[in-house]
């Protein structure tokens, strides 16, 4: 069954109204990244851990992805690319917490300041792959899954990259993708089927975007709709969630929440 999702953080930096209107709206997970009572995932207290329990306990909902920032950082600098480590230990200890393996996750960011314009991956690869490898080694030990987002401000800007680097890295188990269909396209990689059969059987998060309209019934500018990505992903036997961002301000995160149930509740 594919759930509907959210990233609180973008419904109200105050967690509990966050999940409060999330539920109502028929969200029931969330993707954790801010919004903490001021503070971001990686950096949250025990305390907060324990807050965001009672929380979740009291609306009836669950953190189902760790929405960590791993891996934004740039590849050739040593003292970001440390701190970044450090934090993927502290998201891996979250993801326990709170009884999830996803967590979202980078690989660098991509050294063309116009996004649009893809890096040459073949020339990094084999660096992302020495940076990369504690990583790894790292979601193995833990048993969580590390899954590259297509975000064109990264090295992973399309499904195609993402296939790319989990196939440097050895083709872990443990490494999958947050496909945010919508970034493939703006990458310049048509989301099905091009993109998908990049990377399909690791898909183990998506992030759902609206079109220019706010709604789902096209994905960006393509003739593809959410409903067939969706079908597509559920006859593969995709259980994961699909989470709303970026809709521009509260209301409408809720109200890509109210569109994307009913698509989910037909897929049953």
């Amino acid at each position: 069954m594919i759930e509907a999702c959210i990233f609180a953080d973008e419904v109200s930096k105050d967690f509990d109204e966050a999940v409060r209107l999330s539920v109502e709206a028929g969200a029931q997970c969330i993707e954790l990244r801010g919004g903490i009572w001021g503070r971001s995932v990686q950096t949250c207290t025990d305390e907060d851990v324990e807050r965001m329990q009672e929380v979740l306990a009291r609306h009836g909902a669950r953190v189902a992805v760790i929405g960590s920032p791993v891996g934004k950082c740039h590849i050739d600098n040593e003292e970001e690319y440390e701190t970044h480590l450090r934090w993927f230990d502290r998201v891996c200890e979250l993801a326990h917490a709170f009884g999830t393996r996803v967590i979202r996750g980078f690989a660098f960011w991509n050294p063309n300041s116009d996004h649009s314009i893809r890096p040459d991956l073949d020339h990094y690869l084999p660096l992302i792959s020495e940076k990369l490898a504690p990583i790894v080694t790292r979601a193995e030990e833990q048993g969580v899954l590390y899954c590259f987002e297509t975000e064109n401000s990264t090295m992973t800007g399309t499904c195609a990259e993402i296939a790319a680097v989990i196939e440097a890295l050895g083709g872990s188990p443990n490494l999958g993708a947050t496909w945010d269909v919508n970034n493939g396209w703006g990458s310049g990689e048509l989301p099905y089927p091009d993109g998908y059969w990049s990377i399909r059987g690791r898909v183990h998060h998506m992030h759902v975007k609206p079109n220019a309209h706010k709604t789902l019934e096209t994905v960006a500018d393509t003739a593809l709709s959410y409903a067939e990505v969706l079908r597509v992903l559920k006859a593969d036997g995709y259980d994961g969630c699909a989470s709303i961002e970026h809709w521009g301000s509260p209301e409408l995160m809720l109200e890509g929440v109210r569109q994307l149930v009913p698509l989910l509740q037909h897929l049953a």
